[in-house]
């Protein structure tokens, strides 16, 4: 099932800023990469996806999908699902990607 993904302010000005940095070039096709994944498979073996527990509440879960791994200051995706759109059988599944970081 495809997914639309979504992007906090946050989210949108962290992936801009991997954008415009030459140096990140190698970075910013990983994250693409995990983003895609995202949207096609959540259960993808590559993204790792699990809980992220302290960003978490009683409302919706978060969750941490790698678009590195086993590198210093690897690249992280977090996301949740929601809110979807649509009613009825027009119903759109949504992810809405909160942070893309490195991992300290």
């Amino acid at each position: 099932m495809n997914r639309v993904l979504r992007f906090t302010t946050e989210a949108k000005q962290q992936l801009e800023q991997l954008e415009k940095d030459p140096a990140l070039a190698g970075e910013l096709k990983q994250v693409r990469k995990a983003l895609g994944l995202l949207a096609a498979n959540l259960r993808h073996s590559g993204l790792q996806t699990h809980e992220f527990n302290s960003l978490s509440t009683k409302t919706f879960k978060v969750f941490e999908a790698y678009a590195q791994n086993n590198t210093p200051g690897a690249y992280r995706v977090f996301w949740h699902y929601g809110p979807d759109e649509g009613s009825g059988n027009k119903r759109v599944a949504v992810i809405t990607i909160i942070a893309i970081t490195p991992h300290p």
